[in-house]
């Protein structure tokens, strides 16, 4: 049966154990195997018991634990939450060494901060995005508490990086899937991770790997080493440390094949997606009698890259032009290289046999180095360098009246000449940015009678400094453009003058937490169905943030680096109290209730409750169902005076069609960031769902989700806003500012003139109402000599993904549009036998539009490419791992290999942000290879 099993004899003990994937509760007997096959139930929940080991209650010897989404020590650790475990051996069988390889990938994450990116402000990085809300609407743990955001936020993404925890100090991984919750934290709307370490170890164990994509880059090392020593029961005390390095090798994508590899993407039914951003560059004009655009380029070019102007202007443009490339062209990584490395260490003494006391640290750094981005460009009216001067020795000379003038009779237009070239010739620029990551945590726990009690010290932080490498100073180059001293090519030329303004900088960035807290639980009074339970808690934080941008970053001394806002220091206080009561009601019925009372020292106060009730139909039929309600203040940065600076790149609609192509692949300096005027969000979250086991071999779990989150905290969809500008031109979030239109464009099919600037500060959207449902289908087969066979599936259906930009209007679905696939799936297979383990995992996005919203016209369409206005296809990639232990007759020798990727699928092809495939929820990576070996002491 699954959740209850009377006891056989009176000497045997009841060992409780997670099981993996779903939370359910298994008995099963410690002192003799058992003569008949376990279930599915019972095997994991034997196999999981030492991992959940908790203090037995004085009176009947009878185990307890702790489940993920209670404060309350149980018996039965199912609950009314659904809960998803991910075990030890899940993590690294399929050769992930990272969290981040692990938790991007399952059913319920949906893209998330990338750590393969090369750019932006949080290089490196990585965190997950729950249900697809965004990455500050999950909250992560370690042991129960909270860890520290990432130092160097990304805009207004506030997220707890993932690299910061070294996989092989995490022992399991818990995931509580039923949105806010009142007893970590309210502002868990879309869920709550709760990474498990281990409480104590013996003896010493040795692992190391190499791996290599079948592209022959990427190149991994990894090497970790946990040792420990004493036994909480003869000794009294346990001392363990883990140390994890890392290091990984950058990946190009010029390495891979067709559509990933290039930009050209007119062999695959889209245009020639290349840039005028070429080496020495490319000069083009508005042609006065024929008012279409003339261009030429400034040297040499290759004959695959000289093409005809009107590929990369508009139609009807006169001459040729040199392209560039940015993936094949140039250094630049798809994915940087990182070196890691992490301790992690705990120490536990057991004061008597009923307190214990431990210590926790934690240190880990992070480096994450990219190189190899060209310096560019764009002389013309409104950036730094405006357009080629007149007196510039490269301003065509075919231009020029005999005296020297402008000859107006043959430039038209605004009378300008525009540059677009990539600097080749001077260094390209580095970015490293360092991210260390402490955690302390000293804390004591007991029982007294019937109730157990915690309480805690912690401490956590993290500093990023983030270094530029290869910078140019802004006003002596610009002065040099003007005066000529600066050519284009020139390399030798230009020595000197590349002397004076090469520059480097450097920014800092911390971020910390410091909390106590107390928590008592127990049984209240029994009742004739069984006892009440009850937890209540204390809970007092800091939290802080503060910001140090170079200088000449402030100062906006850096040429086409984005300008930096000032430093800033922000901080809060958070008091908390939190209580819960698990009540069985009748027989076989039990009903939870928390709430969450919550003082902010700058945005009041909140109470957020929760209720759940589930039923033991039957033995082998349980139905759940929880109600819970979310807060979320704006985090330090949303509400600082964090605006940020950058450059970005968009589809203009107004400046791409079939006739004009100039703004198909257009960039802007572009403002976001924090907003003063912000209001918290609120949130309301519901799960329906049951757990059958209608045999000893299958197990299956569905569960019906929704989560309304009201005021949202976001910007606009920058793509919405240029495809839908009268919905937003009220609106004092967002502002799009734009040139005039000037005649030749307008003869040549743009409706607007170009875009100079685009600010979109954060704002409280109206609201986002998702709803979808979970299946986790679980087995186990007995297949006596040959072993047994376990499969695991779990699919997340994203049924509506409704979001209104604004209260006035009606909500759009966005379910199935690009980013937003209505199916995601994983599959894994493992087969066990004596010394033999062989797996498979499977990982699917589902297929989604290539609309990224469904009420505006296709993109491609517009463009010209109507076809590529179809679905993206789904995308699945295959993970294969073995290992066999025992080699040599050396029993605590564990070698293994694992391939991902193993049937090396490409990504589908669909142009986006520069790359032939979606990066945000797709990788390029292909097959890769890796082969460990671990060896324990004992």
């Amino acid at each position: 049966m699954i959740f209850k099993q009377k006891l056989g004899v009176v000497s045997v003990r009841l060992a409780l154990g997670l099981l993996a994937g779903s939370g359910i509760l298994s008995y099963a007997q410690a002192q003799e195997a058992p003569k008949a096959p376990l279930s599915v139930e019972q095997e994991r929940a034997a196999a999981a018991a030492a991992a959940a080991k908790a203090a037995a209650t004085a009176d009947n010897g009878i185990q307890k634990v702790f489940v993920t989404g209670s404060n309350i020590r149980r018996i039965n650790i199912e609950t009314a939450s659904p809960v998803q475990i991910i075990t030890r051996d899940e993590l690294v069988r399929g050769g992930a060494t990272s969290l981040t390889e692990v938790l991007r990938t399952i059913s319920s994450n949906v893209g998330g901060v990338d750590d393969t990116r090369t750019g932006g402000f949080s290089a490196g990085a990585s965190g997950l995005n729950l249900r697809g809300i965004g990455s500050q609407a999950t909250l992560m743990l370690i042991n129960g508490r909270r860890l520290a955001p990432y130092a160097q936020p990304e805009f207004q993404t506030t997220f707890v990086d993932l690299n910061s925890v070294p996989i092989g100090a995490v022992e399991r991984i818990e995931i509580l899937k039923d949105g806010a919750s009142a007893i970590y934290g309210s502002e868990a709307m879309a869920g709550v991770v709760n990474i498990i370490l281990r409480e104590n170890f013996e003896g010493l164990e040795l692992s190391g790997s190499l791996g290599e994509s079948g592209k022959h880059d990427g190149r991994q090392q990894r090497a970790t080493i946990s040792g420990g020593f004493g036994d909480l029961v003869a000794n009294k005390f346990n001392v363990y440390a883990t140390l994890d390095v890392r290091s990984r090798d950058p990946m190009y994508l010029r390495n891979r094949e067709g559509y990933l590899g290039t930009q050209n993407w007119t062999d695959y039914g889209y245009r020639d997606n290349r840039n005028l951003y070429t080496f020495p560059g490319n000069l083009y004009w508005t042609d006065k009698a024929t008012n279409t655009f003339k261009a030429k380029s400034l040297g040499e070019c290759r004959p695959d890259r000289l093409v005809p102007a009107s590929r990369l202007l508009s139609a009807g443009s006169q001459g040729t032009v040199c392209v560039y490339d940015d993936i094949q062209d140039s250094n630049l990584a798809n994915a940087g290289k990182t070196d890691r490395i992490g301790l992690t260490t705990r120490a536990t003494w057991a004061i008597n046999a009923t307190t214990t006391a431990w210590v926790e640290g934690m240190l880990h750094r992070n480096k994450s180095t990219s190189s190899g981005t060209p310096h560019w460009v764009a002389g013309q009216v409104g950036q730094p360098t405006g357009a080629l001067p007149l007196s510039h020795p490269q301003f065509p000379a075919e231009l020029k009246n005999p005296d020297g003038t402008l000859n107006t009779n043959l430039i038209g237009g605004n009378g300008t000449v525009r540059v677009r070239a990539s600097l080749n010739d001077f260094p390209g620029q580095g970015q490293r940015n360092v991210t260390d990551f402490n955690r302390f945590l000293v804390a004591i726990k007991g029982t007294v009678g019937k109730f157990d009690w915690e309480s805690g010290f912690l401490s956590t932080s993290s500093e990023v400094k983030s270094a530029r490498s290869s910078g140019l100073l802004l006003k002596p180059f610009v002065d040099a453009y003007h005066d000529g001293s600066f050519i284009f090519g020139n390399s030798a030329g230009n020595e000197a003058l590349l002397a004076k303004i090469l520059t480097n900088s450097a920014s800092g960035f911390k971020s910390g937490v410091q909390q106590i807290d107390g928590k008592l639980s127990g049984e209240l009074f029994a009742l004739p169905a069984g006892p009440m339970s009850f937890a209540a808690g204390i809970e007092f934080r800091r939290e802080s943030l503060s910001t140090n941008p170079d200088p000449l970053s402030v100062a906006g001394q850096l040429y086409h680096t984005a300008q930096s806002p000032p430093g800033f220091s922000n901080d809060r206080r958070v008091a908390s109290m939190f209580g819960e009561l698990n009540i069985p009601v009748i027989k076989n019925v039990e009903a939870s209730l928390a709430a969450r009372f919550d003082r902010y020292s700058d945005y009041g106060n909140s109470t957020t409750p929760k209720l759940g009730l589930k039923w033991d139909a039957t033995p082998k039929l349980m139905f759940r169902g929880t109600y819970a309600e979310g807060f979320r203040a704006p985090t330090l940065v949303e509400n600082s005076t964090d605006v940020r600076n950058a450059f970005i790149g968009f589809r203009d609609p107004e400046r791409c069609n079939a006739k004009f192509t100039l703004g198909c692949s257009d960039q802007s300096p572009y403002q976001s960031g924090a907003n003063a005027n912000l209001g918290p969000e609120t949130a309301k979250s519901q799960t329906l769902g049951m757990v059958w086991e209608p045999a000893n071999w299958l197990l299956a779990t569905a569960d019906a989700w929704r989560i309304t989150r009201i005021d949202e905290i976001g910007t606009y969809s920058l793509s919405n806003v240029l495809n839908n500008p009268a919905r937003y031109a009220n609106d004092p979030a967002v502002q799009i500012t734009r040139a005039a239109l000037t005649p030749a464009d307008a003869a040549a099919g743009a409706t607007a003139g170009e875009i100079t600037n685009i600010k979109s500060l954060l704002t409280n959207v109206a609201v986002t109402d998702i709803r979808g449902v979970d299946i986790d289908l679980k087995g186990k087969f007995n297949l006596g000599a040959w072993g047994r066979v376990e499969p695991k599936l779990s699919v997340m259906y994203t049924r509506s993904y409704r979001n209104a930009p604004s209260p006035d209007d009606l909500q759009i679905e966005y379910a199935g549009t690009r980013g937003t696939p209505k199916y995601q799936a994983n599959l894994g297979v493992v087969w066990k036998k004596a010394n033999w383990q062989l797996s498979a995992d499977a990982a699917m996005v589902g297929k989604m539009s290539a609309k990224d919203d469904f009420t505006t016209t296709c993109t491609f369409e517009i463009q010209g490419f109507p076809a590529l206005c179809g679905d993206i296809p789904s995308f699945t990639t295959f993970n294969l791992g073995g290992s066999y232990s025992g080699l040599l007759g050396m029993k605590d020798l564990k070698l293994s290999a694992a391939i991902q990727n193993a049937f090396d699928r490409k990504p589908p092809f669909t142009p986006f942000d520069g790359a032939g495939y979606y990066r945000p929820l797709h990788n390029a990576m292909g097959r890769y290879f890796q082969v460990s070996a671990d060896y324990s002491f004992k």
